[in-house]
């Protein structure tokens, strides 16, 4: 049973360890996976803003 318990711990040491050297990799993936996604640029705004606006036709 002792053996059991060691072989339990020393898997559980061996995760730890690799869970503290990746934590940076594993918590950007995290946010990529399960975050909030940044809204797209609406394409057709930005096109609309690059044109000068119409001008009016005066009835004079």
């Amino acid at each position: 049973m002792l053996e059991f318990l060691l072989a339990i711990f020393a898997i559980a040491v061996w995760i730890s360890i690799g869970a503290y050297y990746f934590r940076e990799s594993i918590f950007q993936w995290l946010d990529n996976r399960f975050g909030k996604d940044t809204p797209l640029a609406d394409l057709e705004a930005a096109s609309k803003q690059d044109e000068p606006p119409a001008q009016e036709k005066s009835k004079d």
